[in-house]
């Protein structure tokens, strides 16, 4: 899941005309610039922009199309997770981890972790999307949810190309999707075949779903028809989610996690998001010279690896719950901490997994690998780091007849069998996931990106890599996008994962198999398969201060989209 969640052990890659190289797609503009999962999703957050809505708007359209146009990712069933920083100085979070409902039953999940049951209404969590959209929305933004909704409904009704990279999620799921009335008839052509890529899918109900929602508002989702319709399939087919859990849900403001980089602000996500083990990560690597990260060899990739492993470790370190909601911060995010954690770090030597005293346990982790990115900044000083993820691509392959859109896998992730993993699998706790939409200010509080990435228990470093890119190699947005990722993670396999391209070679890699790094999950160039959507997928805006002006990149592993706005009405306002 981006978040999300663990691939599985056996890395499989499908066939699919993925683009030869990971371009990214690149856009500049004075007035404001979108990066999103889909072009579809990009132009409607451009659309707003130029009506005259700042950053906050512009993400709630996008992210709201994204559910149309990125279907197998994100939806109305999903959950989504916001940062935000604000013209006025402020940088805040709306967290959007989905709670588990209150019927929620252990042992028949267990049962189905078990058979490796991966479709059903009883793997959902209670969906967020909505309610963290239209909460950032009427707290910080200027439009409407009427107005922020019209693009998505246009896009329902007229259709949108599907891309490479959801041929390739359809084809991993093909049986459980053809298994599913509801959601093949979305996800198939005619409902039967996996089609091609280009082919243009129409949603009918989906729409009239989004345009009910605009003219009886958000609390018919969580309180009015589609609450009752939600419950009423949810009891017919053994899920969980009730009315009561839908109304009972509550969105707020909270701090993000912070740490200083070379002088840079990173902000980003709480627990049970994934932001602390960024955090962690760029306090380590600060203690090493930026000259060094800013080299191509062996060493910085071991350095790099041995990082992550580190910050994965202590993810079980982080604060819960309880110490979020007080507000407590985890000692793995101080500089002390990473000083000790840093050094474990020997040149060529890889840490035995003892003396990482931390806790990885792949079967404690989020499922899922399907997620979606959106960014924006406005012309007034506003900026949006948005994620929002399903679980596994299409969640959990079910669909309320009538409303257009699948539920969450969420619940996926949990183990009732693991003492250590037992506790998080409670009534209205949130679901643990890895996603961490990120802001990077400078000293003076200029914007230097806002990023976030799909790629489940690989996000932290995914995203790591291209700040460090950024500050310790002087690198170009486009280029620190596109540039060749080493990361650690990947659930159940946890290994490195490392593109071979140039500048990184096959010697390389071999060098670092010799020292004890292994297996190593390596992807060539030009890609034969679709094993570059692992490597995630960096939307990302930011501020060229060379150029004077804003730009975007959409990270092209999983077909990402950027695009600038090319005027902006003069009505708007930098609430």
């Amino acid at each position: 899941m981006a978040v999300v969640g663990v691939l599985s052990a056996e890395i499989t890659c499908h066939e699919a005309s993925l683009p030869a190289e990971p371009a990214a797609t690149r856009a500049q503009s004075d007035f404001g610039v979108v990066a999103s999962g889909s072009p579809e999703a990009t132009d409607a957050g451009v659309e707003i922009l130029e009506m005259g809505g700042n950053a906050v708007d512009a993400a709630v359209a996008a992210a709201l199309t994204l559910g149309v146009s990125d279907p197998d990712a994100s939806g109305l069933g999903g959950m989504t997770t916001m940062v935000i920083h604000l013209a006025d100085g402020r940088t805040i979070v709306f967290d959007g981890a989905s709670p588990t409902p209150r019927e929620v039953n252990p042992a028949q999940l267990q049962h189905f972790k078990k058979g490796d049951w991966r479709v059903g209404h009883e793997l959902a969590a209670v969906p967020t999307t909505l309610a963290v959209l239209d909460r950032a929305r009427s707290r910080h933004g200027t439009m409407e949810m009427a107005e922020l909704l019209a693009p998505s409904i246009e896009v329902a009704e007229r259709g949108y190309p599907v891309n490479p990279v959801q041929i390739v999620w359809t084809n991993h799921y093909f049986s459980e999707i053809l298994a599913s009335h509801h959601v093949r008839l979305t996800a198939l052509a005619n409902g039967t075949a996996l089609g091609q890529p280009g082919d243009v899918v129409c949603r009918p109900e989906l729409a009239r779903t989004l345009r009910h929602i605009a003219h009886y508002g958000v609390s018919s989702f969580y309180r009015g028809i589609i609450a009752d319709l939600i419950e009423a399939d949810m009891i017919r087919n053994g899920g969980f989610i009730r009315k009561s859990d839908l109304v009972m849900l509550r969105i707020k403001e909270t701090n993000p996690v912070h740490t200083s980089y070379r002088g840079a602000h990173i902000f980003s996500v709480p627990p049970p998001g994934g932001g602390a083990s960024i955090i962690e990560a760029l306090n380590i690597l600060e203690t090493f010279p930026s000259d060094f990260l800013a080299e191509d060899s062996v060493a910085r990739h071991h350095a790099l690896i041995e990082t992550f492993r580190i910050a994965l470790a202590d993810r079980g370190l982080a604060p819960g719950l309880v110490d979020r909601l007080r507000n407590e911060l985890s000692p793995t995010l101080s500089k002390e901490h990473a000083r000790r954690r840093a050094n474990l770090i020997i040149p060529s030597e890889v840490i035995a997994d003892s003396d990482l005293y931390g806790y990885i346990d792949p079967e404690c982790a989020p499922k899922g690998e399907s997620t979606t990115q959106v960014s924006v900044a406005d012309r007034w000083g506003n900026v949006v780091s948005l994620t929002q993820t399903l679980g596994r691509s299409w969640g959990s392959k079910v669909m309320t007849p009538g409303l257009g859109f699948p539920y969450n896998s969420l619940l996926e992730g949990f183990n009732y069998d693991k003492p250590q993993c037992a506790g998080y699998l409670q009534p209205i706790i949130p679901c643990a996931n890895d996603m961490a939409p990120t802001i990077v200010l400078g000293e003076d509080g200029s914007l230097i990106v806002a990023l976030g990435s799909p790629g489940s228990d690989l996000i932290p470093s995914i995203i790591t890599n291209v700040v460090s890119n950024l500050i310790d190699r002087g690198m170009g947005l486009e280029n620190a996008v596109v540039a060749p990722r080493v990361l650690f993670g990947g659930g159940e396999a946890l290994a490195p994962y490392i593109e071979v391209t140039a500048p990184i070679t096959d010697a390389e890699i071999d060098a670092l198999e010799a020292a004890g790094h292994t297996p190593i999950q390596r992807l060539h160039f030009p890609p034969t398969s679709a094993c570059a959507v692992y490597y995630g997928g960096v939307n990302a805006v930011g501020w060229d201060a060379q150029a004077m002006t804003f730009v975007g990149v959409g990270d092209g592993r999983r077909w990402g989209s950027a695009k600038g706005a090319r005027v902006v009405a003069q009505t708007a306002s930098a609430r």
